[in-house]
């Protein structure tokens, strides 16, 4: 009798994990196919045979759930190179990788919408940027200063700015696909716009 309960307990999270990732994956799809102003959660819970309830229970905002369906699917970051120009396109490299795959850039555009419109949803996406990229970023930027490579009175959110401007105008305005090599231009112009001449 306890090692049937014992299974049961060990049961529900596996389903219930087995369960987040078909509504996170039916998110996407969502995102993909419809956007965010046109997100249905109907059809991500029929998508994913969810319950709405479910999925209004663990995510405090549907906003916050397409941020966590594709924010929860970029790649982890390469620590390899060493140069500083391959060192500043392994932190944004995940982004261009996750765009470049299938149906992800008009889900990730979705994503964006919904930091943009949901605070919740906008806390997942600064969290990974801070984490993934910003902090990274001004380690590296503060190294390249020391070197000489970049000028003394670069500003870390101007830094930001230049980086990943770009490739935001291609996913949100643009709509235009995204090169293979997108990542090394992205850092090689910033390293040229904070060089000292």
């Amino acid at each position: 009798m306890v090692a049937k309960a014992e299974q049961r307990r060990r049961a529900g999270p596996r389903r219930s994990e087995a369960s987040k990732k078909a509504i996170l994956e039916a998110t996407r799809h969502e995102l993909a196919v419809s956007g965010w102003r046109s997100f249905s959660v109907d059809s991500v819970a029929k998508r994913a045979s969810a319950s709405k309830q479910t999925i209004y229970r663990w995510w405090p905002s549907i906003a916050s759930l397409c941020a966590e369906s594709v924010v929860s699917q970029l790649p982890p970051r390469a620590v390899s190179a060493t140069g500083p120009e391959d060192r500043l396109a392994e932190l944004v490299q995940p982004l261009v990788q996750f765009a470049r795959e299938g149906d992800h850039q008009p889900a990730l555009r979705g994503a964006i919408l919904a930091a943009a419109d949901d605070e919740g949803a906008r806390e997942i996406v600064r969290a990974w940027l801070a984490n993934e990229v910003r902090g990274p970023l001004r380690l590296i930027l503060a190294e390249l200063t020391h070197k000489g490579i970049v000028r003394r009175d670069w500003d870390p959110d101007e830094a930001m700015s230049a980086f990943l401007g770009p490739l935001w105008h291609r996913i949100m305005i643009a709509n235009a696909p995204i090169s293979h090599d997108f990542a090394q231009r992205l850092a090689r112009n910033l390293i040229s716009a904070l060089s000292p001449s």
